[in-house]
C-alpha cells in the first residue's frame, strides 16, 4: 500500500467502523419479497423508512465510494476517480441536508419529499415504467440550500457558500458526463496515445489524491452530523478529531507533499 497521504489513509481505514456504529440500531435488515412470485426472491430492506435509514443508505455508498476513489487515484485512473468523487460529494451533501432537517425539527418541503422519493419502489419492468407519471425529483440545488442556511447560522457568507458548492458540483459533473476536457486529460503527447491504463504522471495522481482527501472531509462532516442527530456524542467527537487532523494535515491543499517538476 502507498504511504503518502497518511492522514487520509488512516481516516479511510476507520470510516467503516464509524458507519457500522451508526447503522447498528437498524440491523439486522429484513427480507421483503422481490421479483416474480414463483422465483421466491427477496431483497434486503431497512426496518423503517425514515430520515435515519436514508442517511445510513447514502452513507454506505459514500464510505464505499471514498475508499474506491483513493484506490483509483493511486493507480492513475483519474477520470474514474473524479466520477466516484462526484457521487461521494452528492451523498455527503444529501446527508447534510437531511440531518439539518432532523436537527431543526422543521424539515423543508424538499427534504421531506427527498426522503419520500428515496423509498419509492422502482418500476418492475419497462411497461410499468412507461405508464408512470414523470416525477419531479428534488434537485441538488434545493438540498444544497441547507449549506447556505448553515452559513447564515454561523455568521458566514451564504452566497459565497452557495456559489462554491454549485461550482464544484458543476466541475465534477464533467467526469460523469464524459466532458471533452476529461478525455483530453488522458492524452500523452510524448507517445501520442491515450493513457487508458492509468496516468503515469505522479503529480497528476497526487492532484487526485488531494481531491480525494478534500472529499473525505465532506464524508467526515456528514458522519459527524449523523452522529449528532443520533445523540451519539462520543462518536461525533471521535470523528470530529479525525476531521480536524485531516484539515490541518496539508493533505487537502498539497502543502505536505513534495512535487516532482519532471512528472
Amino acid at each position: 500500500m502507498p504511504d503518502d497521504y497518511p492522514v487520509t489513509r488512516r481516516a479511510i481505514e476507520r470510516v467503516d467502523e464509524w458507519l457500522m456504529a451508526l447503522a447498528s440500531p437498524l440491523l439486522p435488515l429484513k427480507q421483503i419479497p422481490a421479483g416474480p412470485p414463483e422465483a421466491n426472491g427477496f431483497q434486503w430492506a431497512f426496518p423503517e423508512q425514515t430520515e435515519r435509514a436514508l442517511c445510513i443508505g447514502k452513507a454506505v455508498r459514500m464510505v464505499s465510494g471514498i475508499r474506491v476513489a483513493l484506490m483509483l487515484a493511486d493507480k492513475g485512473y483519474i477520470a474514474e476517480c473524479g466520477t466516484i468523487l462526484r457521487t461521494v460529494s452528492d451523498f455527503a451533501n444529501e446527508i447534510f441536508s437531511i440531518c439539518e432537517g432532523c436537527r431543526t425539527g422543521a424539515p423543508t418541503t424538499a427534504q421531506r419529499k427527498f426522503v419520500e422519493q428515496y423509498f419509492t419502489p422502482m418500476a418492475k419492468d419497462p411497461d410499468e415504467y412507461d405508464r408512470q407519471e414523470r416525477e419531479n425529483w428534488v434537485t441538488r440545488d434545493q438540498l444544497l440550500a441547507a449549506h447556505s442556511r448553515w452559513a447564515t447560522e454561523i455568521k458566514g457568507d451564504p452566497n459565497h457558500v452557495r456559489k462554491v458548492f454549485r461550482f464544484l458540483a458543476h466541475a465534477y459533473d464533467k467526469f460523469v458526463h464524459g466532458a471533452y476536457i476529461t478525455a483530453m486529460e488522458l492524452y500523452d503527447g510524448r507517445t501520442r496515445t491515450f493513457m487508458l491504463r492509468g496516468l503515469e504522471s505522479h503529480n497528476k495522481r497526487r492532484a487526485y489524491k488531494q481531491a480525494t482527501a478534500s472529499k473525505l472531509l465532506e464524508v467526515l462532516t456528514a458522519l459527524v452530523m449523523m452522529a449528532q442527530v443520533s445523540n451519539m456524542s462520543a462518536l461525533a467527537e471521535d470523528i470530529s478529531r479525525t476531521a480536524v487532523e485531516l484539515y490541518g494535515s496539508g493533505e487537502l491543499t498539497g502543502d505536505s507533499i513534495e512535487t516532482d517538476p519532471a512528472s
